[in-house]
């Protein structure tokens, strides 16, 4: 391999990040986009600022306001992909809620989190599924989260149910790709900081090996990883990142 591909293995790929407005989205969307892959970012909110980040640091990005509860809009965008650029290598199912819950919540928020998180999630991955087998290549990698294994406190029993469901969709899906040359893993990312969790309690930080809460930036790592060269023999994964706290679950 050259030196210059080296430094951008995702050359001429095409990347979906759902959620790429802000926070882990984002941050995947810049970390891909500097590893050579050309970003389309998707979001409830207006994507604009983060691609103008994305193309001021020499990247190549596109942006589109889409609720992932869209199933229509979905398959959208993912022909509009497919027709602008021929190829869409990499999904990266990212978008979802977290508010604050309880284990007996009321049913209009369990709904919406479960229509979110997980009907959400599965409207990207249908939209991209048949091309990524198609073409026998693809990557999908869902961001999850350590409630999935160690049980969430501060959200609610919906939230802790649609990231659990999540890692087995990641293995059902790795299971069935696998023939066809699609890959899928996840992430679990313990305490980040993001906009969708400020208002939440700190925490203790002792109960963290790092002593820190996360960044984005940090599970943007990883998620660049899943969707490069140097994954190409794992599927059916899930990358926990925590600074260290799955050592107390």
């Amino acid at each position: 391999m050259a030196q210059a591909d080296l430094g951008r293995p995702l050359a001429g790929q095409v990347a979906w990040i759902t959620g790429g407005a802000r926070g882990i989205g984002a941050a995947a969307g810049a970390a891909l986009a500097e590893a050579g892959a050309t970003v389309w970012l998707s979001d409830v909110l207006d994507c604009d600022g983060a691609v103008a980040t994305i193309r001021a640091q020499g990247g190549e990005a596109h942006g589109r306001q889409l609720d992932i509860r869209d199933r229509d809009g979905c398959r959208r965008l993912a022909e509009d992909i497919l027709t602008a650029h021929g190829r869409l290598d990499a999904l990266v199912a990212n978008a979802g809620v977290c508010p604050a819950g309880r284990v007996a919540g009321d049913w209009a928020q369990w709904s919406r989190v479960i229509d979110i998180n997980l009907h959400g999630t599965q409207n990207t991955i249908a939209a991209v599924w048949e091309p990524m087998c198609a073409n026998r290549r693809g990557r999908i990698v869902i961001v999850s989260s350590m409630a999935w294994y160690r049980g969430g406190v501060i959200v609610g029993t919906e939230y802790t149910a649609s990231k659990a469901a999540l890692i087995g969709i990641t293995r059902h899906l790795a299971r069935n790709g696998g023939p066809h040359g699609v890959l899928c893993n996840a992430v679990a990312p313990g305490f980040i900081d993001t906009a969708m969790t400020a208002d939440f309690p700190q925490g203790d930080l002792e109960e963290i090996p790092l002593r820190r809460r996360g960044t984005p930036e940090d599970v943007a790592g990883p998620i660049r990883f899943l969707c490069g060269p140097d994954s190409a023999y794992m599927t059916g994964c899930v990358l926990n990142v925590t600074g260290g706290i799955v050592l107390a679950a």
